[in-house]
């Protein structure tokens, strides 16, 4: 809780005056104490003049007056009576209007360290007219998401404020932001291609019939052999604006992906396979899922798809804090490490990743999506999941990693051995739990996938790295007698 400096004092004021809304003064006091409007909206510190679009209490008012001594405080108030209070008992300093239009023919132009816009009074057009005609450091809205597009006023904040924070009063949460330069892509998509001639136009395709149009495409060349490259040069060419094309040698798709990372500009980082293809509102969505909810981590639902006849839907979103636990904020994070690693599903906020230093492990050269996958999750506090399938996951491809049943899948053993060394020293104890589980999982699935001959060997390799690595860490289950089971192949095992 916020301690606001003499706040008692400058409430008893009020509470013996005739003040404006009683009623409303504690709402008011919790508000501020809370920081409802967000840790930037601070009427009881000294800053310059403020704007508020509806005058609720009064309290706002007085705690301004109380700690500038040279501070204009405006207020739009359509009630008269209520006009009338304010000038009685704000004598100096402060200037009421009738109107957001009668205020903006006075103070075009004018400086404001900050408005504050009552959802009662919460007028798109009006908004958007203050913004446009005075210079305002910061905005804090109150508005229902009937009443507005809450992506396109958050878009237009981006633009003419140092910072926002918009409060969905029917939605019941609050999202904030700050100025974005306009030059920088909302999404950067890296997409990983090395030997996918045959696919890749119909992937890029999928990427600039995006209906988002602030999109960065980043096609990354990993030195393939065949005309990869050549397709992704004449992708530049006719997109000039929004497609680039790195070409190096090859290295892996962990590497591939860590040079489109690096040279992404993205707010949000997004990987795309290039084999496989995108639905066309998948970006938009995500980064409305994202950006409205100040998620590191945006995430939809995908579908395998093996042909034009057979598609398997995997929306996976459950847990969250909206209608059915299909949408918004999932409410523990950690519930999401054992998914299956599909990070191509996801866009990542690319300050996060710089934050906590995560990128791709170059040194493995296969199955890399499974570290990435669980660091990001692990370290997220806060993941917006729609249900939607947007992401096409093409299977049964000639070459696919996932499709190895030979020692190619023993990289496991490096990958989460890797992983563990990255993780324990910081991770707490349920981290490493969802840690074993998906160890547990990933060794099951590939256990009941791989060549009969290296099953035994594979088997004990993974009995005795589960359990020099975690012991003393509970799953709830026989998790011996399950890689038991999957080696002998007695039963379907899905990671």
């Amino acid at each position: 809780m916020i301690k606001v400096p003499s706040l008692s004092k400058i409430v008893n004021q009020i509470r013996t005056s005739r003040l404006i809304d009683v009623e409303m003064l504690n709402d008011d006091i919790w508000r501020l104490e809370n920081a409802f409007f967000g840790s930037d909206w601070r009427p009881y510190a000294p800053q310059p003049d403020i704007l508020l679009i509806g005058a609720r209490s009064g309290l706002e008012i007085a705690l301004a007056l109380w700690a500038n001594t040279a501070v204009h405080v405006y207020v739009v108030e359509s009630c008269a009576s209520h006009r009338e209070t304010i000038e009685s008992l704000f004598p100096d300093r402060v200037h009421c209007f009738a109107s957001v239009h009668e205020f903006l023919a006075s103070k075009k132009g004018i400086k404001l360290s900050g408005v504050r816009v009552d959802v009662a009074y919460f007028d798109a057009d009006e908004v958007t007219a203050v913004l446009e005609n005075t210079d305002v450091q910061h905005i804090c809205c109150e508005m229902n998401e009937d009443q507005q597009d809450p992506l396109a006023l958050y878009r237009f904040c981006q633009s003419h404020v140092d910072s926002f924070y918009l409060y969905m009063f029917n939605g019941r949460y609050g999202t904030a932001g700050r100025r974005m330069d306009p030059s920088i892509p909302e999404v950067s998509v890296v997409v990983a291609a090395y030997g996918v001639e045959a696919y890749l136009d119909e992937c890029i395709q999928s990427l600039v019939s995006q209906t988002m149009k602030n999109l960065e495409i980043i096609i990354v060349d990993d030195g393939s052999k065949d005309r990869t490259g050549i397709l992704a040069d004449e992708w530049q060419k006719r997109f000039p604006q929004n497609v680039r094309v790195i070409h190096k040698e090859n290295g892996g798709c962990a590497s591939a992906r860590n040079a489109g990372l690096l040279a992404a500009r993205g707010e949000y980082v997004a990987f795309v396979d290039g084999d496989d293809w995108v639905e066309p509102p998948m970006y938009e969505d995500l980064y409305r899922a994202a950006a409205l909810r100040n998620a590191e981590i945006g995430q939809c639902g995908f579908y395998e798809f093996y042909r034009k006849d057979k598609k398997i839907l995997h929306p996976t979103a459950y847990g969250a804090d909206g209608p059915n636990g299909t949408t918004g904020l999932v409410i523990d994070p950690q519930d999401y490490l054992t998914l299956m690693p599909s990070i191509w599903r996801r866009i990542y906020k690319r300050s996060y990743l710089k934050q906590y230093g995560i990128q791709f492990p170059a040194h493995i050269r296969r199955h890399d999506d499974l570290p990435f996958a669980f660091l990001t999750i692990s370290r997220a506090k806060r993941i917006s999941v729609i249900p939607d399938c947007y992401y096409a996951y093409r299977l049964n491809r000639p070459g696919q990693d996932v499709s190895a049943t030979d020692r190619r899948m023993f990289i496991h053993f490096e990958i989460f051995s890797w992983l563990y060394s990255q993780v324990r020293p910081w991770a707490s104890a349920r981290i490493m739990e969802q840690m074993k589980r998906v160890e547990i999982g990933t060794h099951a699935w590939i256990l009941s996938r791989l060549d009969q001959p290296l099953r035994l060997e594979y088997l004990q390799t993974a009995l005795a790295g589960i359990e020099k690595r975690y012991n003393g860490y509970d799953v709830g289950f026989n998790w011996k007698a399950h890689l038991q089971k999957a080696a002998e192949n007695k039963e379907a095992i899905e990671s």
